[in-house]
């Protein structure tokens, strides 16, 4: 299995790319995308399926993009990507002889997920975005990823939306009202949000609607409207109002509490976030005299339990309002030995450094498409003896890791987690410690 989701199959020596197949598969493909080293092809049948083929539990799995490999059973799952992390950093960083620890696994990899964003369309439909179609949705009426009051609640709006006869947003013309129902919820809390997302700031009957969650969903206890305009269904919105409720949802972690408003980042995998918290304090080795300095910490996920057992913890984020949240959680869990920074970590690092002090460990966060060469080199100036890399993609740590091994870090330890059960996305933590002499 490759990362990106596709099988890897041969004939004669001769790489082709297969989706929807599982190791031990015997298929019929057909070539799309021939190159000199690899092919691409569509599966047009199982002639043989594997050991590890299993029957997806989901009724829309195939069409739906939520999931990837639910036709293969978990072990097969969690050993193809612990796979993928040897593979990316093999081939993508030339770390050969780097040792990948067993993947932390799920106990249940199911209705795991703390958040999901379903979309309409506009024929009426509301569910999730067919695999590879920016303007095709699956409707969706029973998810495995999150709670089943999840399928209650898109019940509950579809119908209102249809009743109220308002119109759908049209990813191509661009027109339509109504635009996404996102679902966020409190796994160790039990509490739940639903936003509804649309284009313009007026909508009739949201009040009703609010109403009806409740009364259906008591775990309800935020309902909000945001305005999202633009061409694109990311953040950030360009209003958010409460409809019902509070204006977050309040989640655990790690012994933390956290008010998780519609737009914060926060781990998908509550479960699996605590597991990786773990991990990164067990890294993270401190004594209680050590200064950290945690880059891209949106809202404070790793710098309050590190601040448990450090003397100090200044934490680096690109978004004001992560950090408005991180100094009101810090205020919130009275941890005092912690300090946010708004700011973008190429551009502000050297300057933090410069008034903290070298930091005798430097955790980072990136986003999937990785921190870069500049911020790397800008990592190594640091001189933090010991690094913590956490990343949720291995094709973009690995090269990052090959640059801070070529500043003089050696690799120490290498821990992946299966955070997204299903896909084929994978959370790797690693261990750095400098090898070479300190920069001046």
């Amino acid at each position: 299995m490759a990362y990106g989701g596709r099988g890897v199959g041969r004939i004669q020596g001769y790489v082709v790319f297969v989706p929807d197949t599982a190791p031990g598969d015997r298929v019929r493909a057909r070539l799309w995308r021939v190159k000199a080293g690899y092919a691409e092809a569509d599966l047009v049948a199982v002639e043989s399926p594997s050991v590890q083929r299993t029957a997806p539990p989901c009724p829309h799995f195939g069409p739906c993009g939520g999931c990837a490999w639910q036709h293969l059973d978990y072990a097969t799952q969690a050993a193809a990507k612990e796979n993928i992390v040897r593979e990316s950093l093999a081939h993508l960083a030339g770390l050969h002889d780097v040792e990948v620890r067993p993947i932390i696994r799920m106990a249940d990899p199911w209705y795991y997920r703390n958040k999901m964003e379903f979309t309409f369309h506009p024929d009426g439909t509301l569910g999730l975005h067919q695999r590879g179609a920016f303007d095709k949705i699956v409707p969706i009426e029973t998810c495995l990823l999150q709670s089943p009051e999840t399928n209650e609640i898109l019940r509950i709006v579809r119908d209102w939306a249809r009743e109220r006869g308002l119109s759908r947003y049209d990813a191509r013309a661009q027109t339509g009202l109504l635009r996404q129902v996102v679902v966020r919820e409190g796994k160790r809390t039990g509490e739940i949000m639903v936003a509804l997302i649309t284009t313009a700031p007026e909508v009739p009957g949201t009040d009703a609607l609010a109403a009806r969650l409740v009364a259906a969903v008591p775990r309800i206890t935020a309902v909000l409207h945001g305005i999202n305009p633009g061409v694109s269904d990311g953040l950030p919105l360009a209003r958010v109002s409460v409809v019902a409720g509070r204006p977050s949802i309040k989640e655990e972690l790690a012994g933390f509490q956290f008010h998780i408003g519609l737009e914060t980042f926060f781990q998908t995998n509550t479960v699996q976030a605590g597991r990786l918290v773990e991990v990164v304090e067990a890294m993270a080795d401190l004594d209680g005299g050590e200064a950290v300095l945690d880059l891209y910490c949106g809202i404070g996920t790793f710098s309050f339990p590190l601040a448990r057992r450090a003397l100090r913890v200044c934490g680096v984020e690109i978004s004001p309002r992560a950090v408005d949240a991180a100094r009101e959680n810090a205020a919130l869990n009275q941890v005092a030995n912690v300090e946010f920074v708004a700011g973008d970590v190429r551009r502000m690092l050297a300057e933090v450094v410069g008034r903290t002090g070298r930091p005798d460990l430097l955790v980072l966060d990136p986003p999937r498409s990785g921190a870069g060469s500049r911020v790397m080199r800008k990592i190594v100036d640091t001189g933090a003896p010991r690094i913590v890399y956490v990343s949720c993609n291995p094709t973009t740590l690995a090269p990052d890791l090959g640059d801070l091994v070529g500043g003089g870090y050696a690799v120490r330890a290498v821990q992946p987690l299966d955070q997204f059960p299903h896909t084929y996305h994978v959370e790797c933590a690693v261990l750095l410690e400098r090898a070479g002499p300190q920069p001046a």
